[in-house]
């Protein structure tokens, strides 16, 4: 749990962190890029406007002014039936004149005022005599934006890494309080647990003792049914504190037959089924195997089979599968009942919880069977989860 609670307080500190870098970064190659693309269609209408010459002012030439970049241009008269009739080339370009007429064609083609052919960024203006096109060499706006687009890349690479590393040692610093808390609450159940089962041992002893002696006795018969629950329940508390202990001495894997296993504890709930008035099918594949805690997998069944006749209808089905799929063991126990909201579908496997419909007092239960069946499982790294259609039926599904 603690380990979960830490992974998840890093992942949203990471994610949160990532989001607002990866839009900084976004943000920054977009403006310089909208700025980028305001300058050349800046210059490509100053152009246009001066017959594509490259006009002087007060001995100042603003496309060589620190701009070298912006020399490579030529441009096209066209007349009012689009043929050419002139063509201004600067003495910096590097395209060949034998070039520049499939340019003008391809702008032509188009239909647009302006767009981008290659590494020429072009603009179309009606004049009086018919048209003009400008082309403007912007490869070094693109490479420039380009270069900009990998060091804001790598700079927010590198600061997600940083601020990963940073979540990875907050989370564990926040996390503290709530384990030590965690600790405290596992080592009071252990030992109240253990505390417990001596005088229940001895009320349960003597309340048989009693009843020996004087007979048929309803109070001493709700003594010992009071005493057999509070022994159901410590002994449930004293699994948990087991599965939460990650030392491992109460889980023994081994290689084990699934199918023999799943058999043997599955058949022998036929005839309280059957006295219920229920219908019980169970499948299994052959010799399936598995390297597993053979008991904490028989607990499970257990759990979740009696969970099924408990909460199915009177005449309802039961079926229980175990098959192989894709190297996974998966073992299925569904019933009709009175099913489970789709709401409470997690909820149902948290410790005490009895909040719904399908886990009241009435079932004798105490809200831990599904908690220990998880913990069961995932020690084993697997998963459990349940299905419903609530009003009528359940499914709970192992994934091994």
């Amino acid at each position: 749990m603690i380990k979960k609670l830490r992974i998840k307080i890093t992942f949203i500190i990471t994610v949160l962190v990532s989001a607002i870098i990866v839009a900084l970064m976004v943000s920054i190659n977009v403006i310089s890029q909208n700025n980028s693309q305001a300058s050349i269609n800046n210059r490509l209408r100053q152009l246009a406007s001066d017959d594509g010459n490259m006009t002087v002012y007060g001995g100042i030439d603003p496309y060589r002014d620190d701009n070298l970049e912006y020399i490579d241009n030529f441009s096209v008269l066209l007349n009012k039936y689009d043929k050419v009739i002139g063509i201004v080339v600067n003495r910096d370009v590097d395209v060949e004149q034998t070039d520049i007429i499939p340019y003008v064609s391809q702008v032509l083609f188009s239909g647009q005022v302006g767009g981008e052919i290659g590494k020429y960024a072009y603009y179309s203006e009606e004049k009086s005599y018919g048209r003009i096109v400008v082309f403007l060499n912007i490869s070094s706006q693109k490479q420039s934006n380009q270069s900009l687009f990998v060091t804001t890349s790598v700079i927010g690479g590198i600061a997600i890494v940083i601020f990963f590393l940073i979540a990875t040692i907050l989370s564990g610093w926040l996390v503290k309080p709530v384990k030590e808390t965690f600790d405290k609450q596992k080592m009071f159940i252990s030992n109240a647990s253990h505390e417990l089962k001596t005088p229940i041992a001895v009320i349960s002893a003597n309340a048989e003792v009693l009843e020996s002696e004087i007979g048929e006795n309803k109070w001493l018969s709700y003594i010992g049914s009071e005493s057999r629950r509070m022994g159901e329940l410590v002994n449930e508390l004293l699994c948990l504190a087991r599965l939460d202990d990650k030392s491992g001495k109460e889980i023994v894997m081994s290689k084990i037959n699934l199918t023999e296993l799943f058999l043997g504890t599955v058949l022998p709930f036929e005839s309280t089924v059957f006295e219920m008035g229920r219908k019980l099918d169970v499948q299994a594949e052959e010799n399936i195997e598995y390297y597993g805690d053979e008991s904490s997998i028989k607990h499970v069944l257990t759990i979740l089979i009696d969970n099924a006749i408990k909460y199915s209808f009177e005449n309802g089905e039961i079926s229980v599968k175990l098959y192989e799929h894709s190297g996974k063991k998966i073992i299925e126990v569904y019933n009709t009942g009175e099913g489970i909201p789709r709401d409470k579908l997690k909820k149902i496997f948290e410790r005490f919880y009895r909040e719904d419909e399908v886990r009241n007092s009435k079932s004798g239960g105490y809200g831990l069977g599904l908690a220990i069946a998880k913990s069961i499982v995932e020690v084993h790294n697997g998963k459990i989860y349940a299905e419903s259609e609530y009003g009528k039926w359940a499914k709970f599904v192992v994934v091994l």
